[in-house]
């Protein structure tokens, strides 16, 4: 069996390599969701829990998913020499431990006072991003329980930041911007994104090859004239019908994970439906989607979009995020 300490045992070894004198500062490794905790033993075993429960909050997209992904390791543990250099290294401590000052001097905050949570960039590896959450000599489990809902904060709002810098990497496609708005709307799309029209229904996608796998982000938009009164049930057929008239292959949507919530974008109100969509075929394919009735006043329209992803094999909420991001840009513009 193989386990996570287990896994990180064999990639030292090509760490070791990576990182050894005369070479520059690595590239950070892992995911930017995952995260390496660094704290004494005894602090741990009073706030792990609590760190665990405030971190790992669970999305679902075709089954729960955590945002975050936490790896404890503890003051000591020779494994530190390899896993500092991941993307994300959080570290409780107190300024006269060794590793918070590495970070508090390589941050522009060098002489915060605990508690408080600091960060620093690349202290060990390129792209790199480490955080201490500085406590007092005393009462320290007390003081980190009281920063956990900052750093939640702080390292989610962070994790969107890199989620549309990486998604918009080949630029903003200003010319379709331009484009969607002469039909009186718009959407931030990336340059790759390839779209289509036909009468007043839209397309955008960006299919691109992952390894040995496809990965789709898919949006449909369109428009009704009038102000629709939008229901759960009525936004469903409206996705009902779409999947039997626009979807290559025809997809149903399962029942389990299914919910609806009012939104508002842009200071317009809709209505939001999520869930997981499955096509008919004989070897069906999955995934999350998003559908969205949103009202245009100005315009007398209801606008309908409806974005999904496929993307098998892999966890699926960094890609969800692009989405709904991109469906958040969506503005009605006044005439």
């Amino acid at each position: 069996m193989i386990t996570q300490r287990t896994f990180f045992v064999s990639l030292s070894v090509l760490v070791v390599v990576l990182s050894s004198p005369g070479c520059k500062a690595p590239q950070a490794f892992g995911d930017r969701n995952v995260i390496i905790a660094l704290a004494e033993s005894a602090l741990w075993e009073e706030v792990g829990p609590d760190v665990m429960e405030a971190l790992e909050q669970r999305v679902f997209t075709t089954r729960p998913e955590r945002k975050f992904e936490v790896t404890y390791l503890s003051v000591g543990d020779t494994l530190w020499e390899d896993m500092r250099i991941w993307q994300q290294v959080v570290v409780l401590g107190s300024r006269e431990d060794d590793v918070v000052r590495r970070i508090l001097d390589s941050s522009p905050t060098p002489d915060a006072n605990p508690p408080d949570i600091v960060q620093a960039e690349e202290v060990w590896a390129r792209n790199q991003l480490a955080t201490v959450l500085l406590l007092p000599p005393e009462g320290q489990a007390e003081a980190v329980r009281g920063l956990l809902p900052g750093l939640y904060d702080l390292l989610e709002r962070e994790y969107d930041e890199w989620v549309v810098e990486r998604m918009y990497t080949s630029g903003v496609n200003d010319s379709l911007v331009e484009a969607l708005a002469a039909h009186g709307f718009t959407l931030q799309l990336p340059a790759v994104y390839l779209h289509s029209v036909e009468d007043s229904l839209f397309r955008f996608g960006n299919p691109y090859r992952q390894g040995d796998t496809d990965l789709l982000r898919s949006l449909l938009l369109t428009w009704r004239a009038g102000i629709d009164e939008v229901s759960a049930e009525s936004l469903r057929a409206w996705r009902d019908s779409v999947d039997d008239t626009h979807y290559d292959t025809p997809q149903d949507i399962v029942e389990e994970g299914l919910r609806s919530a009012a939104i508002e974008v842009g200071g317009t109100a809709g209505l939001e439906l999520r869930g997981v969509w499955q096509d008919r075929s004989d070897f069906p394919a999955a995934g999350p989607f998003i559908t969205r009735a949103i009202a245009c006043p100005q315009q007398n329209r209801t606008y309908y979009i409806d974005a999904w992803l496929f993307a098998p094999g892999t966890d699926k909420y960094p890609y969800l995020r692009q989405l709904e991001i991109l469906l958040n840009s969506f503005r009605c513009l006044g005439n």
